[in-house]
């Protein structure tokens, strides 16, 4: 009977703790921001909503949006002397004013609270500010700006300092050129406006790019060769790689190459936390100076194509790859192409000196018709002069072989590159076709070259018929250097500067005009039913993934707007589709280019990501863990699940520590919300895997439960009852500690009876 007591004394004290030091209520079924979550800290935020700002008294809703485990207590002040401890409450504001608005949340892991200064306007006329993000970059940069004023604002007026602007309240700007600009954001409501300016707010950088010249380029060993930076961007550190296992930090540096060979030369240029490299390859001694021809360029499929080496330095064996996988040895081979494409051809050639190379992109022409396109260059000099000469030079691909040109003014010419002088002052349309054995392609810029009009207003579009929704970019072409640029874009609105772009939304024909000025003089041109909205697709897509190994099936997934009936899909391997949602299956190793045109009645859109599907041989992380949510101390199975045979992993479990191992364990010892991630290697690259919690599992509502049991009336077995237990909280480390020495004095003291 006394061992009976003992033992009862001892599940009574277990029950005891147990009760007291575990959370009763349900885990929070909120889906928690890290891959591993061990119990969340509260975050206030919330919301508030009001459909009149210009009434007393006026009604506003509170929303409450915090995160955190549950269960919480709320306790609102609405900063006019009201409180509430509801979790949504309404509360009425009965005169005018700005208030400040404060939400504490508690929880069993700790309190936060959220303070939103002056986030109530009674009455009142906003107050300006924003912000954006980023502030600084190359162009073209991007930039958001993110409305910030406080009270209620209707209209917003931005000017982003490169002569354009916004009425949107948060819009995306697009800055082409380097410089540093001044930002302005005007609110206003029915009872006043207020501006916010920030000076010198967006920097943006030109692009860097490395270049540079090498002189001379070829001559026998040794060599002596001085080189100069040519790098755009402004950079601030070179690093010369010559390739004979010498470098060099200086700007122009001279190099002496001492035996024959081909020398790939890179210079990598530096700025700030931007790079970028460039190679030039140096012929010293007699090493193959490759060359080729291919007779002829443009063939059905089936055809022969004549290949011939005319390299110099007499090579003694070549290598060819004719770009469709077949290659050969001989000096001179043929070759036909079975399948329709522009094909890469390279010959590579050695002798005792060395191997030389030369590829030829785009050589070959298999069946295809080709696509139109050219720029004027036009001298400085003779902008808005009459005569005017204007250089035409033609950027068409698919190896055309005849061009028609048509210059606006009754003047044409069959020549690739053609010249023209224009003797009337007018603004003129020019027109290229293009031909080749498989069909032909035009290209008609409209308003292209303007002549004399003293110093007149011009300008162009991107496209002249567009869809709901696609941006048109606008171009100003007035030749008479403009410094100031109104634009009306036909249905309401209005913009600025030398290149704004401009969105449609409604279907309908637009007028657009230009005033341009210069400090001595201003002109005006409108351009009648210039611009075309139909309901045309805007494409776009996305793919269930895009980096694996071969072979690769590949689910995509059509995005595109505005209704469009039909699809065409180019996978960028030779393989098309018209599915609107097709799968395919990549069976070779390489980067592969993807294009969908969607088409309606009233046209097509088309939209490439290039390189977007890479089947390779280094490996594709992956990872998965046991289980994700519980109490601290608490233990993670992690699997690897990567692709392509990976030699080496590198975990990041974060919270500072790290594993080598390929399914490792561990323990997280505090609470709080964890991001993993996996890096894996192999001899051919590596990859990362990163895992946040937007596919966190909620927490079940339902507690598990620990069973106890009871003492049964003959015997000395601990049993009894049932304790609810769930994964919000751990215990207290005194009680975990205690209830732990309490249980196991019970099991010692059981088995010597």
């Amino acid at each position: 009977m006394m061992r009976l007591k003992k033992y009862s004394l001892f599940v009574g004290l277990i029950i005891l703790l147990a009760v007291l030091a575990i959370p009763g209520a349900a885990a929070s079924d909120s889906t928690q921001p890290g891959y591993i979550t061990v119990g969340l800290m509260p975050v206030a935020q919330f919301d508030a909503h009001y459909a009149a700002y210009s009434v007393v008294p006026t009604l506003v809703s509170f929303t409450d949006t915090s995160l955190g485990s549950t269960p919480m207590t709320y306790q609102w002040d609405f900063g006019d002397g009201s409180t509430s401890t509801n979790q949504n409450p309404t509360h009425s504001y009965i005169q005018r004013g700005t208030y400040t608005v404060t939400l504490t949340v508690k929880n069993a892991y700790g309190t936060d609270t959220a303070i939103k200064k002056d986030c109530i306007s009674i009455g009142m006329a906003p107050k300006a500010d924003f912000v954006a993000n980023p502030t600084s970059g190359n162009v073209p940069m991007n930039i958001a700006f993110t409305d910030k004023s406080t009270g209620i604002a209707t209209t917003w007026n931005w000017n982003f300092g490169d002569g354009t602007g916004s009425t949107e309240q948060n819009p995306a700007h697009t800055y082409w050129t380097a410089g540093v600009y001044t930002v302005t954001l005007t609110v206003s409501n029915d009872y006043g406006s207020s501006y916010s300016t920030k000076n010198q707010y967006i920097t943006i950088v030109g692009n860097l790019v490395s270049k540079f010249s090498a002189n001379p380029a070829t001559g026998k060993a040794p060599l002596t060769v001085t080189f100069t930076d040519l790098s755009l961007g402004t950079p601030t550190t070179w690093n010369w790689d010559f390739a004979d296992n010498m470098t060099s930090t200086v700007q122009n540096p001279s190099h002496t190459f001492k035996t024959a060979g081909l020398y790939k030369v890179n210079l990598t240029v530096t700025r700030g936390t931007d790079t970028d490299s460039s190679i030039q390859t140096l012929n010293v001694g007699g090493v193959p100076q490759v060359d080729f021809v291919g007779n002829p360029r443009s063939v059905s499929t089936g055809d022969m194509v004549q290949f011939t080496d005319t390299s110099l330095n007499s090579p003694a064996s070549w290598a060819w790859n004719f770009g469709d996988t077949a290659t050969s040895t001989n000096q001179n081979p043929s070759h036909s192409y079975q399948v329709k494409g522009i094909y890469t051809v390279t010959l590579s050639a050695q002798n005792t000196n060395g191997i030389g190379t030369e590829t030829k992109k785009g050589y070959i022409n298999v069946g295809i018709p080709p696509t139109a396109d050219f720029i004027p260059v036009i001298a400085p000099y003779v902008i808005g002069k009459v005569p005017m000469s204007v250089n035409f030079i033609d950027k068409s691909t698919g190896l055309p072989s005849s061009w028609n040109w048509n210059f606006g003014d009754g003047s044409t010419s069959a020549d690739q590159n053609p010249s023209h002088v224009y003797q009337t002052k007018g603004i003129y349309t020019v027109t290229l076709t293009v031909k080749n054995t498989f069909g032909s392609d035009t290209m008609v810029k409209k308003g292209l070259i303007s002549v004399g009009n003293g110093g007149g207003a011009d300008f162009s579009a991107s496209a002249t018929t567009v869809g709901v929704g696609w941006i048109v970019s606008f171009t100003d072409l007035s030749t008479f250097a403009p410094t100031q640029w109104s634009w009306d874009f036909g249905d309401g609105t209005t913009g600025l500067g030398p290149k704004p772009d401009h969105v449609y939304h409604t279907i309908g024909v637009y007028d657009v005009s230009l005033t341009a000025s210069s400090p001595y003089f201003t002109d005006s041109v409108t351009k009648k039913q210039y611009i075309t909205v139909l309901n045309i697709p805007r494409a776009d897509f996305v793919a269930d993934k895009t980096r694996g190994g071969a072979p690769m099936n590949v689910t995509f997934t059509d995005k595109s707007s505005n209704g469009p009936t039909s699809w065409k899909w180019d996978f960028g391997d030779g393989a098309t589709s018209t599915d609107q949602n097709p799968s395919h299956t990549y069976t070779t190793l390489g980067s592969y280019t993807v294009t969908l045109t969607a088409s309606n009645v009233n046209g097509q859109d088309s939209t490439t990501k290039v390189n977007y599907i890479i089947t390779t041989l280094a490996p594709v992380a992956a990872f998965s863990a046991d289980r994700r949510v519980g109490n601290a101390p608490f233990l993670v199975q992690f699997t690897d699940m990567s692709s392509n045979n990976p030699t080496s992993w590198k975990w990041n479990f974060g919270d500072s520590a790290t594993s080598t191992e390929q399914n490792p364990r561990h323990i997280y010892q505090a609470e709080g919300s964890y991001n993993v991630s996996l890096t894996v290697t192999n001899q051919y690259g590596s990859d990362t895997s990163y895992k946040s919690g937007i596919s966190a599992p909620t927490i079940a509502a339902a507690p598990t439960t620990v069973s106890v049991t009871a003492a049964p009336t003959t015997a000395a077995t601990v049993v009894a009852t049932t304790i609810p237990m769930t994964t919000q909280a751990p215990l207290p480390a005194a009680v975990s500690v205690v209830a732990s020495v309490i249980a196991m004095l019970a099991i010692v003291s059981a088995k010597r009876k």
